[in-house]
């Protein structure tokens, strides 16, 4: 047993011998070792001197979503270990707002809003394009649409060649926009945009969080808006047949002044009484519409911001990595080519008959 044992154990002579027969190994193949060393950095090399990408800035926002019911304790918990059997259908809330963010109908409607760069209004869309970078990769070889210019800002008034471009700016912008959480235990929610221009991306950033509030705002406030609408058009009809009251009751109370006849002051006074009415029912429409529109001011915000652009932005630069990766995949590939070469000439040694005495 002890014999057995001994003849399994890797002696130092061994190792000697098996470093020694490395080194040699690699002494013997030294030319196609370097060569595949150099060929991989080569390669790596030339794919961080064609594949550069220009330097990009990095627009964060901040913010918490606020303005939704709060659930249950027993619903969140159950929601928590995954037994809650109801799926949540708004699309303010989770994994919803973020598709929504990214939407085409948001990022459309943020395309074509007007703003100002540099003291000078434009519409957003040209901005991008003279900014993005679109010109230089996804139209490089589209140069009819480098001068192209938005002139109208709603979506539906468009014609097919401004739809054709609109999209093509949808998809560029996508990609560089990215929303997720700020991290996995925080409710913190962190939008940023990716793009050469430092002006752009700021302006992108902060564009689209706004456009994002206000479609919040109109799907939220609806009907509170159309009964603001109705309650506006009655008291404007109010204000017409006030109108016409009071011009009735100055003409016949003139009239009246000038004929002394029971007739004349009974029409003076029941017009005196329709008016009254008809300024009280006003007042209230009046009042009512006020106390809608307060409402609509008091609505609970999608979202608080927690932290906004700062300036200056974060420079993103492309690290040339790729040199040395190729250099470590040469290194590797070398290092088995010495292995496979070195056990097929042992094998072949092995193989060789011994010459005859």
């Amino acid at each position: 047993m002890t014999n057995q044992v001994s003849e399994e154990q890797i002696t130092p002579r061994e190792v000697i011998l098996k470093v020694v027969a490395a080194k040699n190994a690699l002494l013997k193949s030294w030319k196609a070792f370097l060569l595949l060393i150099l060929l991989g950095f080569g390669i790596g090399y030339a794919m961080d001197v064609y594949l550069i990408k220009p330097n990009s800035y990095e627009a964060t926002i901040v913010f918490n979503m606020g303005g939704s019911s709060p659930g249950s304790d027993m619903g969140n918990l159950g929601a928590l270990f995954g037994m809650s059997s109801a799926t949540d259908a708004n699309i303010f809330t989770g994994e919803n707002f973020f598709y929504f963010v990214e939407s085409r109908p948001v990022i459309e409607r943020a395309l074509l809003k007007n703003v100002v760069v540099s003291g000078k209004p434009m519409i957003l869309a040209n901005f991008v394009i003279d900014s993005s970078g679109i010109k230089d990769e996804e139209w490089k070889d589209l140069p009819t649409f480098h001068n192209f210019r938005f002139s109208k800002t709603n979506p539906d008034s468009l014609s097919m060649d401004e739809r054709v471009v609109l999209n093509q700016l949808v998809i560029k912008l996508k990609s560089l926009t990215d929303i997720a959480t700020l991290e996995r235990k925080s409710s913190f929610i962190a939008l940023t945009a990716t793009i050469q221009n430092e002006t752009l991306a700021a302006l992108w950033a902060k564009t689209l969080l706004k456009t994002v509030e206000e479609v919040y705002t109109e799907k939220q406030t609806k009907k509170s808006r159309n009964t603001l609408t109705l309650l506006q058009r009655r008291a404007d009809s109010l204000a017409i047949m006030l109108g016409k009251t009071e011009h009735k009751l100055a003409k016949e109370m003139d009239y009246s002044t000038q004929l002394i006849v029971p007739e004349a002051k009974i029409s003076v006074n029941k017009l005196e009484r329709n008016t009254s009415f008809l300024q009280q029912l006003y007042y209230e429409a009046m009042g009512n519409a006020e106390k809608m529109r307060v409402s609509l001011v008091r609505e609970a915000p999608l979202f608080t911001m927690i932290e906004d652009v700062k300036v200056p932005l974060d420079l993103k630069s492309e690290s040339k990595k790729r040199a040395k990766i190729g250099a470590l995949v040469g290194l590797m590939l070398a290092l088995i080519y010495v292995y496979v070469k070195s056990i097929y000439s042992a094998i072949v040694e092995d193989t060789t008959p011994l010459p005859k005495a």
